[in-house]
């Protein structure tokens, strides 16, 4: 496989998307976090994800221009319509619009519709927590772009709806935990199809309701399962709970339209100003406090550490920065291809 530094897949990026008709603001804030989701180790929401969004600016799902306008706000809470644009726009506005917000007044509430993927929810924890606060973040669908089946079913009925939890930490960083309510993300299982590798067990059912190994069989069908085995039923829950807040109160709606082409990742973002709370500088002592305490337990057989949550994140950004980022040859090849069409090898330079 290839072997990419992070500037060279921001630049590819940014200039594909500039090629595709994107505004150069957008194309950067777009690339920038394609780039940083390789390097924290999240390939499921890096490079391999510009095909997607390529393809969707062609069909005209994505409007690469279009600009995020707050439709409805008072002190603390706003409402923000991304009229389908690049997901990752209308998402750091609207963090950016909750911090602000949080700043002035202690606390904040923003939901964002109407806008398309929106990557790693991580990337906006790391937001928040930079500016001294902490962030809950509901990452929905509206019921348009189902893959999760609920607990006890065989058929998609949810997406995979993802909660962000951050948190301002010490010499640590920031603390985050951002996971999807089901067993994986599905590009997760379409990075997985790229490499030409198996699934590991619970994680996904055949469109037949078999438990399956093959990535192929969710592109056929078939559903992943809520995250938590045996129970399911509390991954079930979050990802239930995860479209009221995320699809009802940004504006989306729900349950799905059928035949509706508009797929949204409709958002909630909560924020508090940890300073209106206690000292940033007690409140992060304490958090190093809570990581040795915790670091400080006997290990399980077959294991060599305890890590805090989005420690592993940080570690791989920092391993991957000086090495690179392994690309398999699916994603490259698809890669080049748009290079190729775009015609931007003079722009982008000697590519592997």
């Amino acid at each position: 496989m290839p072997t990419l530094k992070g500037e060279q897949i921001e630049k590819i990026c940014f200039h594909l998307l500039c090629a595709a008709g994107a505004p150069e603001d957008h194309g950067r804030i777009v690339a920038q976090h394609l780039a940083d989701n390789n390097l924290t180790g999240h390939d499921s929401h890096g490079l391999i994800r510009i095909i997607q969004y390529i393809r969707q600016v062609k069909e005209g799902v994505i409007q690469p221009a279009a600009r995020p306008e707050i439709v409805n706000q008072s002190s603390t809470i706003a409402q923000v319509d991304g009229h389908y644009g690049f997901g990752q726009v209308a998402a750091r506005f609207s963090m950016e619009l909750a911090i602000e917000k949080a700043k002035a007044h202690g606390l904040s509430c923003v939901t964002v519709r109407r806008l398309r993927h929106l990557g790693r929810l991580g990337a906006y924890g790391e937001m928040a927590a930079a500016e001294g606060c902490a962030a809950i973040m509901y990452c929905a669908t509206g019921g348009q772009a189902i893959s999760q089946a609920p607990f006890g079913g065989t058929k998609r009925k949810l997406a995979t709806n993802p909660i962000l939890m951050a948190f301002p930490g010490g010499k640590e960083g920031p603390i985050l935990s951002d996971f999807a309510t089901c067993a994986a993300a599905e590009g997760k299982i379409r990075v997985h199809r790229a490499r030409g590798k198996k699934l590991p067990d619970g994680w996904l059912l055949d469109k037949e309701g078999r438990p399956s190994n093959d990535p192929e069989d969710y592109y056929a069908g078939g559903a992943i399962l809520p995250v938590g085995g045996s129970v399911g039923h509390k991954g079930y829950c979050l990802a239930f709970m995860t479209d009221l807040f995320g699809s009802l109160l940004s504006g989306d709606g729900f349950p799905p339209r059928p035949g509706d082409p508009n797929l949204s990742n409709g958002s909630c973002m909560v924020v508090l100003d940890i300073k209106r709370f206690a000292p940033v500088e007690t409140v992060e002592s304490e958090v190093s406090l809570m990581v040795d305490y915790v670091k400080n337990t006997p290990l399980a057989p077959g294991f060599d550490g305890i890590l805090y949550p989005g420690e592993k994140e940080a570690k791989t950004r920092k391993e991957r920065s000086k090495a690179g980022v392994e690309v398999e040859e699916d994603t490259w090849n698809q890669v080049r291809a748009l290079v190729q069409e775009y015609r931007l090898a003079d722009r982008i330079g000697s590519l592997p």
